[in-house]
């Protein structure tokens, strides 16, 4: 099913929770954004490869997602987001008018 011609059918393998790891991973070079994004939140990944996963625009949100993530990466995705967050609100302040 991984290696069928349409599109559809290979989704299905990617969110097939039986396909192995390796297959997963095979997904993941699909020409398919589909295809790629199914097989990014596919729970046999290894951590390595969802680090990997959020740093590209189109699969983040969905390696994001994916209950494999490590805790550890979770963590540090909220920290960088919390960051990104209070320098936002600093910018806005310092902006407003009337601001000290």
């Amino acid at each position: 099913m991984g290696r069928d011609e349409a599109a559809e059918v290979r989704c299905r393998a990617a969110e097939d929770p039986r396909l192995s790891a390796a297959s997963a991973v095979r997904l993941l070079d699909d020409g398919s954004e589909a295809v790629r994004c199914a097989a990014a939140r596919h729970p046999a990944l290894p951590a390595r490869v969802l680090v990997r996963l959020l740093r590209d625009h189109t699969t983040a949100p969905w390696a994001a997602a994916n209950p494999a993530l490590p805790e550890a990466v979770m963590h540090g995705m909220t920290d960088t987001a919390e960051a990104g967050l209070a320098q936002l609100s600093g910018s806005v302040d310092s902006s407003t008018p009337g601001a000290s």
